[in-house]
């Protein structure tokens, strides 16, 4: 009975042992944290010798495949803006992460010697706000709806890695609209991009972050209220990016009306700021000047109106290659195919 005893309290005193190393080992693990594992972007394009990237959405011609589209678009740009399907920003990592992806962004722009430039917006048709399903009443200020944004977001960089990511698109419509304070308004939205803004880079701290402005208003044919770049953190933007359609602008008829402040103006908010265009684009109607000045619109945007006024040009991205329809006059190509003026300036620009 005695020895019974005795080897049972040596196995209480094992088991002690036992637990309190356990204990031990597990409490070093906590006290030496591991690093989060982070994600390096897929693209690391070489900047040209014209010094900033030029890209385009690869829009088909007549009969035209994406397959040769892309191709074509790939011999004198870097970049494609990629919106999804387009896809609301809470489904698009799943399309990038699927077949849609694969698709277009693995094969058609990467495989292509491209990089995507993709976007992510909370902004419908309407200037409404996009909400998830069992979201419809939602504001910017609804928590529920702020952290599916940034769950988003972050779920995009995990499923495509990319080197630019956009987390708004002119955004400053937004402000004209609902201005600075309210449930839509527009401080919840700069709280929230600069929230993601931190979290995207602790999860790939080389993507580039920024969101769009508008330079112009182009419903009401004027330009846009650029004091909104006040109310943004100069740390927290990696490119100052914008789309630009001056000739929606009233008393602009030609690329020769546009003032040679015109773009500097904007770029001085946030001075030495990479700057650039995520669309940019001259009409080549005749009440515009036609072919001639579209082509001329090319030079003087990527000289005259930036690089000339020490704009530290980045990004120039035209908005379709060719033109949408028999009725468009955006495009650098014909709906059937053929070039106009502004694509030979384009590729003269390209260099390549």
């Amino acid at each position: 009975m005695e020895k019974m005893n005795i080897k049972h309290f040596g196995v209480t005193i094992l088991c002690a042992v036992l637990l309190i190393s356990v204990i031990l080992i597990s409490g070093c693990i906590e006290l030496t944290p591991t690093e989060p594992e982070t994600i390096v972007p897929v693209d690391s394009p070489q900047l040209p010798s014209r010094g900033f990237f030029m890209g385009i959405l690869p829009t088909t011609a007549q009969s035209q495949s994406f397959d040769d589209a892309y191709a074509q678009a790939a011999q004198y740009s870097e970049f494609v803006p990629v919106w999804g399907r387009p896809t609301p920003f809470y489904n698009l990592a799943s399309d990038l992460s699927g077949s849609w992806g694969q698709t277009f962004v693995e094969q058609l722009i990467r495989g292509n010697g491209m990089f995507p430039i993709v976007h992510i917006s909370f902004i419908g048709s309407g200037l409404t706000l996009v909400t998830p399903p069992g979201m419809e009443n939602a504001t910017l200020s609804d928590s529920i709806w702020r952290a599916a944004y940034k769950q988003a977001a972050l779920d995009v960089v995990k499923a495509t890695r990319p080197l630019y990511l956009s987390l708004g698109n002119e955004v400053n419509r937004w402000y004209e609209k609902y201005g600075d304070n309210g449930p839509n308004g527009f401080t919840n939205y700069v709280s929230l991009y600069e929230e993601i803004y931190e979290a995207v880079k602790e999860l790939s701290p080389e993507t580039k972050v920024f969101c769009i402005f508008a330079r112009e208003i182009v419903s009401e044919n004027r330009e846009a209220n650029l004091d909104v770049l006040k109310l943004f953190n100069y740390s927290k933007i990696d490119l100052l990016i914008f789309t630009s359609y001056p000739y929606s602008v009233q008393g602009i008829n030609s690329p020769s009306d546009i003032p040679d402040d015109y773009y500097s103006k904007a770029s001085n908010y946030m001075p030495g700021k990479q700057f650039g265009f995520s669309e940019i684009a001259w009409s080549s109607l005749d009440a515009l000047g036609g072919e001639q000045a579209q082509a001329d619109f090319i030079v003087q945007a990527t000289g005259r109106l930036t690089r000339d006024k020490g704009i530290n040009l980045h990004l120039f991205g035209w908005s379709w290659l060719h033109d949408l329809d028999e009725n468009d006059a955006v495009g650098l190509i014909k709906f059937d195919g053929t070039e106009k003026l502004g694509y030979a300036a384009w590729k003269n620009i390209s260099g390549r």
